[in-house]
């Protein structure tokens, strides 16, 4: 936002005043400019998280950077609530708490979900009773098999008998050739190796079905619930895109709020006969500059009309400060009409339409 408002600066003078006011307010109020920064930093880049969960590519942690943002909101509306200037309030009417969309993100989206969508743990346990048993049955396989194993060991009085898993053949009951004897003949040959056999039980197939199941089932509906969720989430997009306007433009204005109270930036006021004053400027980023270095930047004034002195001649030797002079007078009028104060004791501006500028062959085009 900040960046759209510099390159489009407002022509609504109402408009200009009503973010100077702003701005103004939050200059003068310094716990309450500070409180309200401070909350800002924790929210992320609404806009962009919601673009990413319209276009169905967000995952599970965008969904909990979104739930931890929102979390802020109505502490950002009770700050607001205090401090009376007409923009502000009419930020605060402009944001909406989301607490319903804060409430569904909160009791659904695991805490610490894993970035692929494909790795579990998305949703919060509690969410969803079948998701549940789902996981309850996938987690306890590893004790029901350890059971079973156990139990095997005692029935066949083989000490070495083991209960292993693999991608290829699933579960099975490993035996090694010198404990072939003892075998039950129940169990059925599975695999035959260089040292041992392989087998299973109708019990083991039964379990093995049931735990491959329920994992495949669990990831299955996992995601199901994930873009359900994402969908919810969506249809408030109108809802979160209001409040996420409205955050930058509080973003931007405590902004301007901040750099005026740091660098001694003064609000300006509009000439209603076209009149251009400037006392004691100074050209913003030429004065960042010097404030490195032992210099620095000397305030200068400006006086234009619709009379008579319309049009100034500045002449001067190459590297003198035309330019700088020109584009100073330049950035104070855009600043002014990006609703910012600007670096000036005073400074009465017409409201422009355009700006023209000359480039210098030696120019530093960053200033």
């Amino acid at each position: 936002l900040l960046k759209n408002w510099l390159l489009r600066p407002s022509l609504d003078g109402a408009e200009i005043e009503a973010r100077w006011g702003a701005v103004e307010e939050l200059h003068g109020n310094t716990i309450a400019r500070e409180e309200l920064r401070r909350v800002l930093a924790r929210i992320q880049d609404l806009e962009r998280l919601l673009s990413k969960v319209t276009l169905e590519t967000a995952n599970a942690r965008d969904l909990l950077a979104l739930k931890h943002s929102l979390r802020h909101l109505p502490l950002i509306r009770q700050y607001l609530s205090r401090l009376p200037a007409a923009r502000l309030r009419q930020l605060h009417e402009r944001l909406d708490e989301l607490a319903d969309v804060h409430e569904l993100l909160e009791k659904s989206i695991h805490p610490e979900p894993p970035v692929l969508l494909t790795e579990g743990n998305l949703i919060r346990p509690g969410y969803n009773p079948e998701l549940d048993e789902l996981r309850t049955l996938s987690q306890t396989s590893k004790q029901l098999i350890a059971q079973i194993e156990v139990r095997e060991r005692e029935r066949t009085r083989i000490a070495s008998l083991k209960v292993r898993f693999n991608n290829v053949f699933g579960y099975y009951i490993e035996v090694s050739k010198p404990n072939l004897p003892l075998v039950p003949p129940d169990y059925e040959r599975k695999q035959t190796l260089v040292n041992a056999e392989r087998f299973t039980t109708p019990e083991l197939k039964q379990l093995e079905a049931k735990i491959l199941d329920a994992e495949e089932r669990s990831q299955t509906l996992e995601r199901e619930l994930f873009v359900a969720l994402r969908r919810q989430v969506a249809d408030e997009a109108s809802r979160i895109r209001r409040t996420a306007r409205a955050l930058a433009e509080l973003d931007v204005l405590a902004c301007f709020a901040q750099s005026a109270a740091e660098r001694g930036y003064r609000r300006p006021e509009f000439s209603a006969d076209g009149e251009l004053l400037i006392l004691k400027g100074r050209h913003p980023v030429v004065e960042r500059i010097c404030a490195h270095d032992a210099e620095k930047f000397i305030p200068n004034d400006l006086f234009m009309n619709a009379g008579p002195e319309r049009i100034l001649i500045i002449t001067g030797p190459n590297m003198g400060g035309k330019s700088t002079y020109l584009r100073q007078a330049a950035l104070i009028s855009l600043m002014a009409q990006m609703g910012s104060f600007v670096p000036a004791e005073r400074a009465k501006l017409p409201v422009f339409d355009r700006i023209f500028t000359r480039i210098g062959a030696s120019d530093n085009l960053a200033l």
